[in-house]
């Protein structure tokens, strides 16, 4: 998220726009010397975490169409602010926004017009390739959703817990908007404190006391119910009188993302089938003595907004239940078609411990088209894939439980020959 550093509704300090423009200026010399390159505008990337198939394995799809049907709109939506030339990486080739919109637009005019999977079929073998992702374990799959929190708007009883808003002496500062090269940190994220830009508090200082004038949005009741509101970074807060408010990703205050169920696996508190996301909430309300120091052993920690119509992923459009995953943005193309696999063997366990068929909890097999439409701190490295599911209980159980090694593709619009360009090749299209 791109911001105006010197004079927003969301980001006021009490020193004056001149004297923040001067220590942000010499702190960022002196941070960025050396560290980054300056160039107008870096190219796309090459990359090896994809491999083009001559023999693309068998395709198929379990899910709702109108939800896929959803979930390419919004994809639309988002290449729709980006130039039209600008390139689209798959592994080491680069297809133009221009293209990949006009094959996923030829993908909605098919299941609006016949939603079979046969013709959904043809219609991709005609206008794409596929590539794999080149993960030699297999992709690691999770699952995320969104939470439904029980909240107050005033801190009373045991709801003295609260849902933080962005404090107003968070910097967010884009690296490209100051022409720097940074590929490995494309963003810092501090404060001004002592004529610099330092970071910003950890959860621990944050927990204790959090920055004056820091807007609260409500109130909860458990600490470990407002840690995994974070990890997912959008929810809904539900009041006595029945009304939801939804809250949604608003900053982070820059720190690693430091799993606490790898913590609890390390001190022998956990084993690795009961590192799920249940398992850590029932160890978590057995050892009430020891939670802070665990919930703060993260010291990553998320500031909410108010959402007025429904939550969005990274590419800031509409996040769809089923179709919707979560990867690296540096590695696999944002927005663009994607498939995934992931074994009924795998699906029912591969680290978490077993369910019974049927149940809620239990996670069925997948092989779906999905969109690649957020990312996440947890999520980096080419085998790693976050499945949305959508908002519930269900989705909650599904998405808590999900930790399967499995297949990924990714779908790029058919060339007809290959030209070499900047490092990457740039594909030339099949159009009408």
């Amino acid at each position: 998220m791109l911001l105006n550093l010197f004079g927003t509704d969301d980001f006021q300090l009490s020193m004056s726009a001149a004297t923040i423009r001067a220590v942000l200026i010499l702190g960022l010399t002196a941070l960025l010397a050396g560290a980054c390159r300056p160039v107008l505008r870096p190219p796309p990337a090459p990359t090896t975490a994809l491999i083009r198939l001559e023999a693309p394995p068998p395709l198929a799809d379990d899910g709702d169409r109108a939800a896929l049907a959803d979930a390419v709109r919004a994809s639309l939506a988002y290449y729709a602010r980006l130039p039209a030339d600008r390139g689209v990486v798959f592994g080491s080739e680069s297809v133009r926004v221009a293209e990949v919109t006009s094959s996923l637009e030829a993908l909605v005019t098919v299941l609006a017009s016949d939603p079979s999977w046969d013709a959904l079929a043809a219609e991709i073998r005609r206008r794409f390739v596929v590539y794999r992702a080149t993960a030699p374990a297999g992709v690691l799959f999770t699952g995320y959703y969104l939470p439904v929190v029980q909240a107050r708007a005033t801190q009373e009883g045991d709801f003295r817990f609260p849902v933080l808003g962005r404090p107003p002496d968070l910097v967010t500062i884009a690296l490209d908007e100051f022409a720097c090269d940074c590929t490995a940190t494309p963003q810092l994220v501090g404060r001004v404190g002592d004529g610099r830009l330092v970071p910003y508090f950890t959860r621990a200082e944050i927990t204790a006391a959090p920055s004056p004038g820091t807007p609260v949005l409500a109130w909860v009741d458990d600490p470990v119910t407002l840690f995994f509101l974070q990890i997912q970074g959008a929810g809904s807060l539900l009041f006595p009188d029945g009304t939801r408010r939804g809250v949604g990703f608003a900053a982070s205050n820059g720190r690693p993302y430091v799993s606490i169920g790898k913590l609890l696996i390390d001190e022998g508190r956990l084993t690795p089938d009961q590192a799920s996301m249940q398992g850590i909430r029932r160890w978590a309300a057995e050892h009430p003595e020891e939670r802070e120091h665990v919930l703060n052993a993260n010291p990553r920690y998320v500031f909410f907004r108010p959402l007025d119509g429904p939550a969005v992923g990274s590419l800031g459009v509409p996040v769809t239940a089923g179709r919707t995953i979560a990867t690296d943005p540096a590695l696999y193309p944002p927005g663009a078609l994607a498939f995934i696999r992931v074994p009924a063997e795998a699906a029912a366990g591969a680290g978490v411990a077993p369910a019974a068929a049927g149940t809620a909890s239990a996670v069925p097999p997948l092989a779906r088209l999905v969109l690649n439409q957020d990312a996440g701190a947890a999520i980096r490295g080419p085998e790693r894939a976050d499945i949305f599911f959508g908002e519930g209980a269900e989705a909650e159980a599904t998405a808590g439980r999900l930790k399967a090694r499995g297949e990924l593709y990714f779908l790029a619009p058919r060339a007809i020959d290959l030209m070499p360009q900047s490092g990457a090749l740039v594909r030339r299209v099949i159009s009408d």
